[in-house]
């Protein structure tokens, strides 16, 4: 473990890695040493969006890839985890037995070969609809109990790296916003939409919702952008905006929505959305900030410019 002198190091670490992205995995590597952890990570999981990502400088490369694609999402312990009070820390123990885990297969096809030990410290970032951001630091297999030292380093650092995250955060948004405004695109004559990686609808100009109020077209379900003609294309475009989504033609396209034999189709453009400036995403910062602005043309109110 660290000393008090090695903790305060890192409480300015983690604020200087809050304006240099470049910072966050070592960061995240001194909190390892400073609880005397031999694992520490910040991940994200979302439901909705079926996408896990996470910062994990100490765990081996190909395991944390195996992890990410699909352990991540048959591993019982995230909605347990994801019903604490965020910023509460707690142990795994609390929220499943070992010998419950131990029969999972993630613990015996995962967690065995990657030498992961059961001896986890976490708290939540964030949790929200079916979305949840968790800091978690682990001991080795052969040192199977968190000390009381470990979760003080660990309750100590925790509010730093939750207000660090936060203003990286901020600044993130801000280089979304010059293009991205509600100011800027409410007076547009175009529907514009702003979403999420899960579609969820986060902004629409008026243009916009006065076509979610028709029968066929574009709709708002659950919070969630859908077409009416039962494709499911504009949720496969969206989602290829997410940053690491496999995407084989790239992120976004263009579709048009069938609205009925007499009416033509909407014509529906999705573009990602990425930050301008030097600040670079983390997977935290991907709760409630677009991925993707989808437009819509509807040719009987404007002319379709190719």
């Amino acid at each position: 473990m660290g000393t008090e002198d090695d903790l305060l190091a890192l409480i300015d670490l983690v604020y200087e890695a809050a304006f240099d992205s470049e910072l966050w995995t070592v960061a995240l590597s001194r909190l390892a040493d400073v609880t005397g952890t031999a694992q520490v990570g910040l991940a994200c999981m979302d439901c909705l969006a079926h996408t896990y990502d996470s910062i994990a400088p100490r765990m081996d490369p190909v395991l944390n890839e195996k992890y990410k694609s699909y352990w991540a999402f048959h591993n019982p312990v995230w909605a347990r985890a994801a019903q604490q009070p965020v910023g509460k820390v707690f142990l795994f123990d609390s929220i499943m037995s070992r010998k419950a885990f131990s029969t999972t297969p993630v613990f015996n096809e995962w967690f065995r070969p990657a030498e992961f030990g059961l001896a986890i410290v976490a708290a939540n970032l964030f949790v929200g609809d079916q979305v949840s951001a968790l800091l978690c630091a682990a001991n080795t297999p052969k040192n199977d109990l968190i000390s009381p030292q470990q979760v003080l380093a660990f309750k100590i650092a925790l509010p730093h790296i939750d207000r660090a995250l936060r203003i990286h955060r901020e600044f993130w948004i801000r280089d979304l916003d010059h293009d991205t405004a509600p100011e800027r695109l409410e007076s547009l004559q175009r529907g514009v939409i702003l979403v999420d990686g899960a579609a969820r609808v986060l902004f629409a100009n008026a243009a916009a919702r006065s076509l979610f109020g028709s029968e066929v077209g574009l709709t708002v379900r659950a919070g969630r952008l859908h077409s009416t003609d039962g494709e499911g294309a504009v949720q496969g475009l969206i989602a290829s905006c997410i940053r690491k989504a496999p995407a084989p033609r790239g992120p976004g396209g263009q579709i048009s929505i069938t609205r009925g034999p007499h009416t033509s189709p909407l014509r529906v453009t999705v573009m990602p959305l990425r930050s301008k400036g030097n600040v670079a995403e983390l997977p935290w910062l991907s709760v409630d900030i677009p991925v993707a602005i989808v437009t819509v043309s509807d040719p009987a109110s404007e002319t379709w410019m190719n």
